[in-house]
């Protein structure tokens, strides 16, 4: 017994990196290393040109395979097919101790005559050093590297790749995207960093100016009303919570022959580097105490009233009648409000936490429930198609 002791004393005083998640946080911090930043962009760099279904594009999809799999991680192959296009998506994945995931990811598609250094191979460069430095510590939720291609052609293999992650009822708690993120050349450009987001969304820019304050990084978000130009968008247009980071200054030499090595800031990609990985390992431990998410109605279907009559392609549902919303939500939870287009309509106080819907309503519109606990919220949010020429009634849960 003395002799277990012992050793777990040494364990404690040899690797204190593990002793608690902050300092476990700054340990990853001190192993971002801006020369293999530089490397992984000069190496996709190198692949030329590399736009979605070509030659090159599939050898980079082969690059980062094999990168991914020498960090130790689970990787595989997500095909897709989409808008006329077919590519790959490389998911590498980090168990955790619970199966809910956390997705940090970025798109290794290039504009046809860009090779990309900065749009994305900077986005790369983060995700592959996030997960050469991630794999050799363990999480509470599961962490999954995915990088995309079809982005250029409109976010198209991140569309197919959530569509699949909604339809299989898997719980993501967060997706962080990092999009062309080494182009600064003012003072100020270098230290201000871009995020994009929804409502639902804004807690993750709220951790990451926890990480970046807390450990010194020296970035300041300027945040924005959200952009759906991203691959994050593919997250938020399915419910789920999702944060676009991109460069302050905008890169005239993005979508051009001159997106290079030579146009890009380091010591810039280096802090984003360090503010990512800062925020998806804070994310990753974090325990929650309330959150909540729509369980009806379900996207891509057709109802009528409260029957589920066809099934569409599409991130939203058609609902012709009244909306029948039922919320999933935490233990820990006091109550439900429920929203539509931002107005208060009504609460549920009890499981199953239900609302009907029961104004006249035509087209697209928000519905949104927010689950309230003691001392934290949580939101969800779903567009709706709905054609609902019902008379008014009382509002019921």
């Amino acid at each position: 017994m003395k002799k277990l002791w012992c050793i777990a004393i040494s364990i404690f005083l040899i690797f204190p990196a593990f002793a608690n998640g902050e300092d476990k946080i700054e340990s990853m911090l001190d192993k971002v290393d801006g020369s293999i930043l530089l490397h992984y962009i000069e190496t996709i760099q190198n692949f030329g040109e590399h736009p979605t279904g070509s030659e090159a594009c599939n050898e980079v999809a082969e690059y980062l395979q094999q990168e991914f799999e020498s960090f130790g991680l689970e990787v595989s192959i997500h095909e897709w097919k989409n808008n006329g296009y077919e590519g790959k998506n490389i998911v590498a994945i980090l168990p955790g101790e619970k199966n809910s995931s956390i997705i940090l990811s970025a798109h290794y598609d290039s504009y046809p005559t860009s090779p990309g250094a900065d749009d994305d191979g900077s986005g790369i460069a983060c995700l592959l050093m996030a997960a050469k430095i991630m794999s050799s510590y363990k999480f509470h939720y599961t962490i999954k590297f995915v990088a995309f291609s079809g982005e250029e052609q409109g976010m198209l293999g991140s569309q197919i790749y959530v569509k699949e992650l909604y339809e299989s009822n898997e719980d993501v708690v967060a997706n962080i995207n990092v999009d062309t993120v080494a182009h600064a050349t003012s003072k100020e450009g270098g230290k201000l960093l871009r995020v994009l987001t929804d409502e639902a969304s804004l807690w993750i820019t709220d951790v990451a100016e926890e990480m970046a304050e807390k450990y010194g990084i020296d970035l300041s978000l300027y945040r924005h009303g959200n952009f759906p130009a991203g691959d994050h968008q593919s997250f938020i247009d399915y419910g789920y919570e999702a944060v676009f980071f991109v460069e302050y200054e905008f890169n005239e030499n993005m979508h051009t022959p001159n997106d290079t090595l030579e146009n890009i800031n380091i010591s810039y990609l280096t802090k984003v580097c360090k503010l990512v990985l800062a925020s998806v390992a804070k994310i990753a431990d974090i325990e929650f105490s309330v959150r909540i998410i729509f369980k009806e109605p379900k996207m891509g279907r057709i109802y009528f009233g409260e029957k589920e009559i066809l099934r569409i392609n599409k991130p939203y549902p058609i609902i012709i009648g009244r909306i029948h919303a039922l919320a999933e939500a935490t233990e820990k939870i006091k109550r439900v409000e429920f929203y539509f287009d931002g107005e208060l309509k009504g609460f549920s106080y009890d499981k199953p936490y239900e609302y009907v819907y029961t104004n006249k309503a035509f087209f697209s519109h928000e519905i949104k429930a927010r689950g309230i606990g003691e001392n934290s919220s949580d939101i969800c949010r779903m567009k709706v198609r709905v054609f609902n020429l019902l008379p008014p009634g009382p509002p019921h849960g």
